[in-house]
């Protein structure tokens, strides 16, 4: 074996060469370093036929320290560079992968160099890789086991920059003989058409991606192992197509370019999904749910945690298509009428009023829904039923347009209000209004046990002059409380 090897003779990749020699500190290093640093080729070259060692055996503990590779990597000296590599320096032994700086660098010749030298390109980092733009580096490391789609590497670069064109011809040049690039490119469709980002789709499609095939996702990806992909199991689930996400955002051009197809995309799903009105109209148009009950009370779920008025709006739009809620499980019923006591109070307000409207669901169904206690309670907290104590005093009800109505079609009937009833004789004849004391305008006002020690205990006409009234008129007010007037001598009449 070699123990030197004089890079000037331009020794050959394959030539048998020094063995690698390692030290177990960097401080055995240090020296080299500083030599490699400065440029001293002679002094390194020596330091070499000395036999003294090159690098940290294991790269881990040698922590952030640079090596002697690196050194030469970052100062572009491709001179040092093979004299390492000529003389047993192992690449594949460095912490980092050496071809992702060469790659951010923009040194091929150094990516070169490594390469013949046996450095793993399968270390490489494909985000490296992809920021070259260079369609003939993509097939080099391809061609060399590669795997650019590991992690979707592939896909987050075609997802997050529209401006690789050359990364976007290389996925459509292999997508036909590598299945994981289609994937790769699938998913990127899917991402784009969830940000509404009307360039990447156009791109993804030009490259061959499938839009209506369910995807994982770049922005919420899953927990699963890429070992379980292949698993038996129909009810795992992938994620959604291109398709869907358009209709979930509500992006509708894009979904129009995608072209939602029956019997290729779930157009039951694309239903529930749907935001906005532009998305309900193109939906309507290939035609409307069956399941009309689950459409609903997807949309008032979401209404019950997010923005209201928004799922308020697209459901509406739903029932001006012609979408109507005839028939339903008592299992949707009750689920949709959790989720309706789960929303705000003006949202509740907006939904109820809605679905009671130009009969857009059966009175059956309206039934249901608002024939628990837990509703009843929440209807008249809101204002739809007015208490009878409240309906005594109108002008403070606080109560929704439309309120009668609405209890008319979801079966609730309004207590009516309690009327005072009329008074008895007897009542009547409890108390009675006197008249009012000359000297201080006071009314007076008797019950008949009162009136009757008055009349019995002073004269009539004493008591008729102080209250203010006349003889005759405190004898009608004695007969209205049934009060017998004393007769003339006896003690009251005067």
């Amino acid at each position: 074996m070699m123990d030197f090897i004089d890079p000037r003779v331009e020794p050959a990749p394959s030539a048998e060469r020094p063995l690698a020699r390692f030290a177990t500190q960097t401080t055995e290093l240090a020296e080299l370093h500083q030599l490699c640093h400065d440029g001293r080729l002679y002094d390194v070259e020596r330091w070499i036929q000395l036999g003294r060692p090159l690098q940290v055996g294991d790269a881990i503990l040698r922590g952030r320290a640079r090596s002697a590779l690196e050194i030469a990597l970052e100062t572009g000296n491709h001179a040092l560079l093979l004299l390492l590599l000529s003389n047993g320096y192992d690449p594949n032994r460095e912490l980092n992968c050496p071809l992702d700086f060469t790659l951010r660098a923009r040194r091929f010749d150094l990516l070169d160099l490594l390469l013949e030298w046996g450095t793993d390109p399968r270390r490489v980092d494909p985000s490296d890789l992809f920021e070259t733009y260079s369609s003939s580096l993509f097939e080099r490391v391809s061609e060399l086991g590669v795997n650019l789609t590991e992690d979707h590497a592939l896909a987050t670069a075609l997802a997050y920059h529209t401006s690789n064109k050359p990364l976007f011809g290389f996925a459509k040049r292999h997508r036909a003989s590598n299945p994981k690039i289609q994937t790769e490119l699938d998913i990127a469709l899917a991402h784009h058409a969830a940000e509404g980002n009307a360039k990447g789709v156009q791109l993804c499609l030009w490259a061959g991606a499938n839009p209506h095939v369910p995807v994982p996702s770049l922005r919420f990806p899953s927990s699963e192992s890429e070992e379980d992909e292949d698993a038996d199991d129909g009810d795992r689930f992938v994620g959604f197509s291109a398709v869907n996400e358009a209709c979930q955002g509500g992006h509708a051009e894009i979904l129009s370019r995608l072209g939602p197809v029956p019997g290729l995309d779930d157009f039951e799903e694309l239903w529930r999904t749907a935001d906005g009105a532009s998305v309900i109209d193109l939906l309507a148009r290939r035609g409307l749910p069956t399941n009309v009950g689950a459409v609903i009370q997807h949309h008032v779920s979401w209404a019950s945690f997010t923005e209201g008025w928004r799922w308020v709006d697209t459901l509406r739009r739903i029932f001006e298509v012609g979408v109507r809620w005839e028939r339903s499980t008592s299992e949707e019923i009750g689920t949709l009428r959790r989720s309706l006591l789960k929303t705000g109070d003006r949202t509740f307000v907006d939904l109820m009023k809605l679905l009671a409207a130009k009969d857009c669901c059966s009175s059956d169904i309206l039934k249901q829904l608002a024939r628990t206690p837990s509703m009843r309670e929440r209807m008249k907290k809101i204002g739809f039923i007015v208490s009878t104590d409240e309906e005594r005093d109108r002008f403070n009800q606080l109560r929704p347009t439309g309120s009668r109505e609405v209890l008319r079609r979801f079966g609730v009937e309004s207590p009516k209000p309690k009327r005072p009833k009329a008074p008895s004789a007897l009542a009547v004849a409890r108390t009675v209004r006197v008249g009012r004391r000359p000297t201080t305008g006071e009314e007076i006002r008797l019950d008949r046990e009162e009136l009757f020690e008055h009349v019995w205990s002073r004269p009539v006409a004493m008591l008729a002059k102080e209250w203010g009234l006349s003889g005759p008129g405190l004898k009608k007010v004695c007969r209205r409380l049934a009060v017998p007037v004393p007769p003339r001598g006896i003690l009251g009449q005067g």
